[in-house]
């Protein structure tokens, strides 16, 4: 074991504080392939099923890649994993941009653009998923089991403040060309990483390194299958959500391209206010049990489904996605905070990432189901999600682990990998 050298209080809050960058470089970037990618890559030829293969690879790089980013993030740190992480999505989400302009120039086909296209986002997958799950593990240890739920919501409303600044950026940056929003996020997240690298504090080596190698958690393991389940049904739900949003209005009100992309991000930016606010100024203040999160949340998600599929204005489908908003803001730290509780301290990346694969998973899904019944009815996916939400709910209520606090051994929180 190593000797652990102690943080400041300064240096763990400063810490916590570029670590939200972090996860807003992220989030703020997924704005792009929600807004952007999906009406202007149809309006070039490719069809809808063809757009779900390009985020699928992507998610299947996640589903695979997030366990064993978690894990070796438990033995050589939580920072390297954290930055190959974002440099990654910064090159690959440049390299999209200048796949798109080249095809714009006719140097290559369709084809062969929707090729590079999903390689390319495939990249990203595979190498970089590693940073969600080394975050949340970063957080999982430098904060005790009563404050977690609240710094979990923090990091949490870091992805509410993308939903916000985001979709107000592309919305912005679509006006000055339909693909400078590609490099301007990936030079943001290519920013914020450097950022990281100077000043997230990292000064020892795991706590029990050889321990960490006998790690063999899995999905399936009793402690975290609850958690796993809800997290592959919420995560199909924000892929009909997120990936389908800018065709359904396209659709739905005959909107142009430019229209569709500057609506979608408007009503991104009122579904992550709802979520900053709830994350940021009510979880994090009282802290309440998973159990509770993730029922209030599903509850509001069920709702917020149904009152979208029948609004008949583009006004109430934003305040519908707003509740929507306010539904996931609950859900996701009711997630991480019930896995980071239910395993050892050994095991906070390895189940991290376990999580974090499985919400990836029902993007991977979402082109053999959301995106299909999209084909056959717009509002189809939507019931769908409706129907996820209702599993969550049943299985929110009917397993009680949910409202147990679970106690291991205490830790010095300036301690693993600080």
């Amino acid at each position: 074991m190593s000797t652990s050298i102690s943080t400041t209080p300064r240096e763990r809050k400063l810490g916590f504080r570029v670590l939200f960058l972090g996860m807003f470089a992220i989030g703020t970037g997924q704005t792009l392939f929600i807004a952007v990618l999906p009406p202007y890559a149809r309006g070039l030829g490719l069809s809808t099923t063809e757009i779900g293969l390009i985020f699928s690879l992507s998610a299947l790089g996640w589903m695979f890649m997030s366990p064993y980013w978690g894990r070796k993030s438990d033995y050589v740190g939580r920072k390297s994993i954290i930055l190959i992480g974002l440099f990654i999505y910064s090159i690959t989400t440049i390299l999209m941009g200048i796949e798109f302009k080249l095809f714009n120039d006719g140097l290559f086909s369709l084809s062969s653009l929707f090729i590079l296209l999903i390689v390319t986002r495939g990249f990203f997958g595979f190498l970089g998923s590693g940073t969600h799950s080394a975050s949340m593990a970063y957080v999982a240890d430098r904060t005790t089991e009563r404050e977690r739920s609240g710094v979990m919501a923090l990091m949490g409303s870091a992805f509410a403040v993308s939903g916000i600044i985001g979709p107000a950026l592309a919305s912005q940056a679509i006006l000055l060309g339909p693909l400078v929003p590609y490099f301007l996020f990936g030079s943001i997240t290519g920013v914020i990483g450097i950022l990281i690298w100077i000043f997230l504090p990292e000064k020892t080596k795991p706590l029990i390194p050889a321990k960490v190698h006998q790690v063999r958690l899995t999905a399936f393991d009793p402690r975290i299958l609850t958690f796993i389940a809800m997290g592959f049904f919420i995560s199909q739900t924000q892929a009909i959500i997120m990936q389908l949003l800018a065709m359904y209005l396209q659709d739905k009100f005959s909107y142009t391209i430019i229209e569709a992309t500057f609506y979608t991000g408007r009503v991104l930016i009122l579904m992550g206010v709802a979520t900053f606010i709830v994350q940021f100024f009510i979880i994090r203040r009282i802290s309440p049990t998973p159990g509770s999160l993730l029922r209030i949340g599903s509850i509001f998600s069920i709702l917020s489904l149904f009152a979208f599929i029948f609004s008949s204005n583009l006004y109430y489908m934003s305040v519908a996605l707003a509740v929507y908003g306010i539904g996931g803001a609950l859900m996701g730290p009711g997630l991480f905070t019930g896995v980071s509780l239910a395993v050892g301290k050994d095991e906070q990346g390895a189940a991290a990432g376990i999580l974090v694969s499985a919400y990836a998973a029902g993007f991977v899904i979402n082109p053999l189901t959301g995106m299909k019944l999209f084909d056959v009815s717009p509002d189809y996916p939507y019931f769908l999600g409706i129907l996820l939400m209702l599993l969550c709910l049943i299985i929110a209520i009917m397993d009680k682990r949910l409202n147990k606090e679970v106690k291991y051994d205490d830790v010095d929180h300036s301690g693993h990998a600080v």
